[in-house]
C-alpha cells in the first residue's frame, strides 16, 4: 500500500470544514420565522418596535412604514465636558429625510435627495426621481417577516458605523491636531446602548469608543486614549399638521431657510426655492379677534436647572407672546415644569426642554435646539441647553477670546459668540465693581438673572427660526441708550437677535437698562412677517406679493438685517463697519473709544478691588485680562471703517432704500484712523501701573496650569502683556493688509469720486506715519519698547508685501509697500545719524536698516 497523503487528507479536511462553516452561515443568514426570533423578547412598543437580542436592535417595521419618509436626527448623547463637544448639539448633522428602502431579503437605509423637487406625479417628478442619486446610510439584512401583518425586523447594524461624521467633529473641536493625534471609531469596542421608542419617535443609542495613540489634548477624561461617545439616532415620524403651509423666505428678512431646486416651474431665474424655519403657530379659531394658540411651543423646564435661575427662564421663555398678541394669538410660548411622573421622557420628541449643562472648560454658552422638517422648514421641537459656565461670575478666571467667524458651522460660531458674550458681562461687572456702583464687591444676584434673561430671549429667538442680527445695534442714539425709559420698553437695540453689550457708561453719565431685557421693534416685525396669516392664500407662492411688500421696510433702521456673513471680518469678506457684536449706538466710533477709556480706566484701578482678602492674586489677573480683552474687541472694531463700504439688502423699488453700496466717507475714515492711532500705534496707547502689572500671576489650582486635574504651569509666572499688546498691533495691521481688503480700497477708485473716499496710498501714508513718525524727531534718544516691537512687525509686513505678496495682492499693494521701504530707508539713516541714541534703539534701527537694503535688493532677510 502506498505512503499515507497527509496533504491530501489536510487539503479535504479543510474543504469540508470551509463546506459546513458556509453552510452554518448560510443557515444563520437565512430568515427565521417571526415567531421563533421574537420567542421570549419582549417588544418596545412605539413608532418602530424594537426587539434586542444577544446585544444587537431590530427594528420592526410595516408595511406602510416601507418606502415612507422619516425625519433622521444624529446627535451626541454626551459630549466631551467642553472642547465645543456638547451633547444634543445639531450642527454635526442637520435632520434629514430618511426611507427603508426593501428589496428581496435586504432593506437599504437611504436618503433620498429633497434638494431636487417637482411636483408629485408629474414627468417633472419622474425625471428628478430617475436622474438624482440617494444616499446609503446602510444596508441590513431581513431577520424574519410576519406572515400576517407583513411586517419585516431588519438589524440596526449600520447604525454602529460612524453615520453622524463625529470623526471631523473631534477633529475640528480639537483644533485640527497632526494626523497622529486624531481620534479614530474603534468598531470592535463599539455596541448598542438603551433603546426607547415613543408614538412619534424611535431613538438609538449606540456607544461608540473613539481612540487615539496621542490624545495628549483631551484632559478631562480618565483615559483619553479612549473615549466613549453615545450616539443617538432618533427616527422621527414628521409633522402631519395639515393646517400649515411653508412661507418663502426672503433675503432681506432674518430667517433661518431650507433650501430646495424646484424643477416644476420655469417662471423664475433662479429654480433656488427656500422655505423659512417656523413653529406652526396660528388661531384656534381663526375668525376670532384674540384666539389661543392652536399649536403652542410649550418648554418643560428639566429638572436640572437650579431654582435660583428658574424664573429668570420662564420670563424670558413667556416675553415673546407680546410678539403674537398684534396677530391675536394669545398662549403662544408656554412653560411647564418637568412633570414627576416615571412616564414622561425628555427624549420623547413631543415635548420641547430646557436643559442644563456642567461641563470643565466651555467657557459658558447657551445653545438653541431645534428640529425641523427639510422638506417644508415646520418646526417640530424646540429647546435650549444652558450651560453652568455662562453665570459664572463670582471667580474671574482666564477669559476666552476667539474669533467665532473661523467656526466651521453655525452652532459652533455661536457658542463661541456666546462665551464672548459672557466675557462682556463679566467685564462689565468688574467695572462696575472698580467704579463703585457695586460697593459691596459681589456681583448682584439681579445682574446675573437679567443677563439669563438676555442669553434666553435670544435662544428663544433663535427656536422661532430667527438668525443673528448684529446690524440692529445701530439704531439708537446715545442718549436713547442712556434713557432707561427708552431701553425698559424698546431695549438696548432693535433685536434680542443681535449680540448686545452690556449697555455700560462711564460713571456719571446717565445709563438705560444694562441688559436686553425685553424683545425690540423688529422682534415684533419679524414674528408679524413669518407667522401672520395672509388672507386669500393658498399656496406659498400666493403670499409672495403680500410678503414683499413687508420686506420692503427693511430699510427703515428698526428692521434692517445683517448676519454672520457680515461680520467675517477676520477674512475681509465683511465690509460694513455699522454690522458689528458687542457695540451699540449709531455713533459707533464713539462707543468703541468710550468703552477703550472704560477698560483702560478699569486697569489702571485694578489694585483698589482685586483680589479680595484671602482670595489669590490670579483674581486681579483674570480681571485685567478681560478688561485687555475689551481693550482689544474695541481696537479690532474700529478698524472696521478703513476701506469699509455700507451695505443694503434692499430690493429695487423699496422706500427709502440706500444704494446697494456705497463708501465709507473719507473723513470717518480719517477719524477711524486718528483712533486706532491715539489707542493702538502710539507710544502713550498703553500706559500700565507696574505696580499692577506686578500684582498679575498666576496660583497653583489656576485653569492656566491645565485644569483641575493636570499640572502643567505656563512658562512665565506675569503676564506676558508686551506680547499681548504686540500681537493685537500686529493683528490689527495684518487684517488691514489683507490682499481682498486692499483689492477692495483699490478698486474704489473706479467706483467713487475722486477725494470723496480713502485711496491705497493713503492707507500706505496713515500706516507709515503712524508706525515711524517718531523717528524723524531731531535728537531722537530712545525708541521705547513696544514701539521698537511694532516697528519690527510693520517692517515684516512691507517686505512681504513687497517680495512675496500674499495670493490676491494688488500690484497697486507690492509697488506701495516697496515705495514705503524705500522711504523707511532715508528715515532710518536719519534716525541713526543722532547721537543721542540708546544702544538698544540704535541697535534696533541698525537692524530695520539691514533688513530694509537687503529687501530692496531683493533679497529677502531673515525673520
Amino acid at each position: 500500500m502506498g505512503a499515507f497523503n497527509t496533504r491530501g487528507a489536510a487539503t479535504l479536511f479543510f474543504a469540508m470544514l470551509s463546506l459546513l462553516c458556509a453552510t452554518a452561515a448560510r443557515a444563520d443568514d437565512a430568515p427565521v420565522s417571526y415567531a421563533k426570533l421574537t420567542e421570549g423578547l419582549t417588544p418596545q412598543h412605539g413608532l418602530f418596535t424594537v426587539w434586542r437580542k444577544d446585544g444587537k436592535v431590530m427594528l420592526e417595521l410595516s408595511p406602510s412604514q416601507l418606502n415612507h419618509d422619516f425625519i433622521l436626527s444624529v446627535v451626541p448623547g454626551n459630549g466631551l465636558g467642553g472642547y465645543f463637544m456638547l451633547a444634543g448639539a445639531g450642527d454635526y448633522y442637520s435632520p434629514r429625510i430618511v426611507r427603508f428602502v426593501k428589496q428581496d431579503d435586504k432593506v437599504s437605509i437611504l436618503y433620498p435627495n429633497t434638494n431636487f423637487v417637482a411636483p408629485a406625479g408629474s414627468p417633472d417628478a419622474n425625471a428628478v426621481e430617475d436622474q438624482t442619486a440617494k444616499s446609503v446610510v446602510g444596508v441590513s439584512k431581513v431577520l424574519a417577516t410576519d406572515d400576517k401583518s407583513g411586517d419585516v425586523v431588519i438589524e440596526a447594524t449600520p447604525l454602529l458605523s460612524d453615520v453622524m461624521d463625529l470623526g471631523d467633529a473631534l477633529k475640528a473641536a480639537l483644533g485640527n491636531p497632526e494626523p497622529g493625534k486624531l481620534y479614530h471609531l474603534d468598531s470592535d469596542r463599539s455596541y448598542f446602548g438603551p433603546t426607547k421608542s415613543f408614538p412619534d419617535n424611535t431613538l438609538v443609542d449606540v456607544r461608540q469608543t473613539w481612540t487615539s495613540d496621542d490624545a495628549s489634548i483631551v484632559d478631562n477624561v480618565i483615559d483619553p486614549r479612549a473615549i466613549e461617545f453615545r450616539i443617538d439616532y432618533n427616527f422621527i415620524e414628521p409633522p402631519n399638521d395639515k393646517d400649515y403651509m411653508p412661507r418663502l423666505a426672503d433675503d432681506r428678512v432674518g430667517y433661518f431657510s431650507t433650501a430646495q431646486l424646484d424643477f416644476g416651474t420655469d417662471k423664475y431665474t433662479s429654480r433656488q426655492r427656500r422655505y423659512i424655519l417656523r413653529w406652526n403657530m396660528q388661531k384656534t379659531d381663526p375668525n376670532a379677534a384674540m384666539s389661543p394658540a392652536k399649536h403652542p411651543m410649550v418648554f418643560y423646564m428639566s429638572n436640572t436647572i437650579p431654582y435660583r435661575y428658574r424664573d429668570a427662564i420662564r420670563r424670558a421663555c413667556l416675553e415673546w407672546n407680546k410678539a403674537f398678541l398684534p396677530l391675536g394669538i394669545s398662549d403662544a410660548v408656554q412653560v411647564k415644569d418637568q412633570p414627576n411622573d416615571p412616564n414622561w421622557d425628555a427624549d420623547d420628541v413631543r415635548y420641547s426642554v430646557l436643559r442644563w449643562l456642567t461641563e470643565s472648560n466651555s467657557g459658558g454658552f447657551l445653545e438653541a435646539q431645534f428640529f425641523w422638517d427639510p422638506r417644508t422648514g415646520q418646526q417640530f421641537r424646540t429647546g435650549v441647553v444652558f450651560d453652568a459656565d455662562y453665570v459664572a461670575f463670582g471667580y474671574f478666571e482666564k477669559p476666552y477670546y476667539v474669533d467665532p467667524t473661523t467656526a466651521k458651522s453655525f452652532s459652533a460660531r455661536e457658542r463661541m459668540a456666546e462665551i464672548d458674550k459672557h466675557n462682556q458681562a463679566a467685564f462689565a461687572a468688574i467695572a462696575l465693581q472698580v467704579l463703585g456702583d457695586w460697593p459691596g464687591g459681589d456681583v448682584p444676584q439681579s445682574y446675573i438673572n437679567d443677563f439669563l434673561m438676555d442669553g434666553t430671549l435670544h435662544e428663544v429667538g433663535h427656536d422661532m427660526g430667527f438668525q443673528h442680527n448684529y446690524i440692529a445695534m445701530q439704531a439708537y442714539t446715545p442718549a436713547q441708550l442712556r434713557d432707561r425709559a427708552f431701553t425698559s420698553k424698546n431695549g438696548v437695540a432693535t433685536t434680542v437677535m443681535a449680540y448686545n453689550p452690556v449697555n455700560l457708561w462711564p460713571r456719571g453719565q446717565s445709563n438705560g437698562t444694562l441688559f436686553m431685557d425685553t424683545i425690540g421693534p423688529y422682534d415684533y416685525w419679524l414674528i408679524h412677517w413669518g407667522y401672520a396669516p395672509i388672507r386669500g392664500a393658498r399656496t406659498p407662492e400666493d403670499e409672495l406679493p403680500t410678503l414683499r411688500g413687508w420686506a420692503s421696510q427693511t430699510s427703515n433702521p428698526l428692521y434692517r438685517f445683517a448676519s454672520d456673513e457680515d461680520v467675517s471680518w477676520g477674512n475681509a469678506h465683511a465690509i460694513d463697519p455699522r454690522v458689528n457684536q458687542f457695540s451699540l449706538s449709531n455713533d459707533m466710533l464713539g462707543w468703541a473709544k468710550m468703552q477703550m477709556n472704560i477698560a483702560r480706566t478699569v486697569m489702571s484701578k485694578l489694585d483698589s478691588r482685586f483680589p479680595s482678602a484671602g482670595h489669590p492674586f490670579e483674581d486681579e489677573r483674570g480681571a485685567f485680562q478681560f478688561a485687555f480683552g475689551q481693550y482689544r474687541r474695541f481696537a479690532f472694531m474700529t478698524e472696521h471703517f478703513i476701506g469699509g463700504e455700507y451695505l443694503s439688502r434692499a430690493h429695487a423699488g423699496d422706500p427709502g432704500a440706500p444704494k446697494p453700496l456705497a463708501p465709507v466717507s473719507r473723513n470717518d475714515e480719517v477719524a477711524a484712523w486718528k483712533t486706532l492711532d491715539q489707542y493702538l500705534f502710539s507710544d502713550s496707547a498703553f500706559r500700565l501701573s507696574p505696580a499692577t502689572l506686578n500684582r498679575l500671576t498666576y496660583q497653583e489650582f489656576s485653569p492656566l496650569n491645565g485644569g483641575p486635574w493636570a499640572y502643567d504651569p505656563p512658562d512665565r509666572h506675569d503676564e506676558p502683556v508686551v506680547d499681548a499688546i504686540g500681537a493685537l498691533q500686529g493683528r490689527v495691521l495684518g487684517t488691514l493688509f489683507q490682499p481682498l481688503r486692499l483689492q477692495r480700497i483699490d478698486d474704489l477708485a473706479v467706483r467713487s469720486t475722486p477725494g470723496s473716499t480713502m485711496s491705497i496710498s493713503d492707507l500706505f501714508n496713515w500706516a507709515q506715519d503712524s508706525v515711524y513718525g517718531d523717528l524723524r524727531g531731531r535728537n531722537l534718544s530712545n525708541v521705547p519698547l513696544l514701539r521698537r516691537n511694532l516697528q519690527a512687525r510693520y517692517t515684516r509686513l512691507l517686505i512681504t508685501l513687497a517680495l512675496t505678496p500674499p495670493k490676491g495682492t494688488p500690484s497697486d499693494g507690492q509697488a506701495l509697500a516697496r515705495a514705503k521701504l524705500v522711504s523707511l530707508s532715508g528715515t532710518l539713516r536719519g534716525a541713526l545719524d543722532s547721537n543721542a541714541l540708546d544702544d538698544i534703539s540704535r541697535a534696533h534701527l541698525a537692524l530695520l536698516q539691514s533688513q530694509v537694503s537687503l529687501a530692496l535688493a531683493g533679497r529677502k532677510p531673515g525673520m
